[in-house]
């Protein structure tokens, strides 16, 4: 056995996969001070190759530096790797493993330097300015942002559709009318307030008295926000008449809304831009009318939507 050459493979392995040596080592059972050794030149047990290699995502050919012959599950390998940590932590390394993806696998030629996370996502750049290190990069398939920082982190994958992004958009007047509505006063702070509780029908009264706001206008925008889709209501009934109560309608949307929302609206702070950006992002010839017509106020169409709302 190549004792060195398995050292260098697992020290490889082990970084692109955005792990230490004491996380690998408690993944397989040993210490951390183990897998240093082996990356110093010694040699795990033939008996934790297996593990080792399911914990950084490889065949255990590759472990000796050689092209697997069989066909690895990445799949499998990827769920068993993300259930190795508690479920808090799983979507941040979910994150980690899809930049380290990205910056590895792009084929564009785009040349991207390797870049571990940031300490954090917003440096003083000595000019005042609070702004985020955001990565855009945009090739041929498609469009990515991300911030990779360990105080904050998240990345959205956009591959283009086959009819292009603006066969998806919502018509203009959709658009137009949700951000008149979220200029209203008190409609951002009322939103931002039913997304610090958890998730639970109110009344405007409630509402109102939490942002010592007039009951009007609270009523005012929750009949806004209804016919938005934003919030949905229930009618009860009181000894003293029937009152509305209102709900989120989709309550994980809002944050990443404002995140992107932030992102468009600043410049000169990309951690890393590159890419063709000489062809424009949206092909007006490709916005076919049957999309460009329709409806899109929507909510509760989502394939997958589970998961506890009573914790903010």
């Amino acid at each position: 056995m190549n004792d060195h050459l398995i050292g260098i493979q697992i020290s490889k392995f082990r970084k692109a996969a955005g792990l230490t040596q004491e996380e690998l080592g408690e993944a397989v059972g040993i210490s951390g001070q183990a897998v240093s050794r082996w990356e110093c030149g010694g040699a795990p047990d033939v008996a934790l190759l297996p593990a080792i290699a399911d914990k950084l995502g490889v065949t255990i050919d590759a472990l000796f530096g050689r092209d697997g012959s069989e066909r690895l599950d990445v799949e499998g390998v990827v769920g068993r790797y993300l259930c190795s940590f508690p479920v808090k932590e799983r979507l941040d390394k979910l994150c980690r493993l899809v930049w380290a993806s990205v910056k590895h696998q792009l084929d564009d030629g785009l040349g991207i330097p390797e870049m571990g996370y940031l300490e954090t996502c917003h440096p003083d750049t000595g000019d005042g300015r609070n702004r985020l290190m955001l990565s855009q990069i945009k090739t041929s398939g498609g469009i990515l942002l991300d911030i990779h920082a360990e105080d904050l982190s998240f990345v959205t994958l956009w591959p283009e559709p086959k009819d292009g992004y603006a066969a998806w958009l919502a018509p203009k007047s959709e658009y137009r009318h949700l951000f008149e509505l979220l200029a209203r006063p008190g409609c951002l702070e009322l939103l931002e307030c039913l997304h610090c509780r958890k998730r639970s029908y109110f009344v405007a009264e409630a509402a109102a008295k939490q942002l010592k706001m007039p009951c009007k206008t609270v009523e005012e925008l929750l009949k806004a926000l209804e016919e938005r889709q934003i919030l949905r209501s229930m009618e009860l009934e009181l000894e003293s008449g029937e009152v509305k109560a209102y709900e989120l309608a989709e309550p994980a949307a809002f944050v990443p809304f404002l995140y992107l929302a932030r992102c468009f609206m600043q410049t000169g702070m990309n951690y890393i831009c590159v890419g063709n950006y000489d062809t424009p992002l949206l092909q007006k010839e490709k916005w076919k009318e049957q999309y460009s017509s329709r409806n899109v106020v929507q909510t509760g169409a989502n394939y997958i939507h589970f998961g506890s709302y009573e914790k903010r």
